[in-house]
């Protein structure tokens, strides 16, 4: 899994750090919310990585199987439109 761009990483933080905000009780130091959000990236995140993977190999699986449908050419037509 590619690391997220600095640019990234900081949005996720900032969204992080705003949830913490309005649903703790007690402040939650930026520190300890990049802490967390790497936990929760290297931890948990690989699920979700995962599972996009798989959703996206059965997608592909899908079009393919629908892929000789969708373009397979009658062959020996040429006698039948003439007529």
């Amino acid at each position: 899994m590619k690391p997220l761009t600095p640019a990234l990483r900081k949005e996720a933080v900032t969204s992080l750090e705003q949830y913490c905000a309005e649903n703790f009780d007690e402040p939650v130091g930026n520190l300890a919310i990049e802490a967390l959000f790497d936990f929760m990236a290297a931890e948990i995140g690989p699920l979700f990585y995962n599972q996009g993977v798989k959703d996206a190999q059965a997608h592909i699986q899908g079009t393919l199987t629908d892929l000789d449908q969708d373009i397979y050419q009658e062959p020996f037509t040429y006698w039948r439109r003439k007529r």
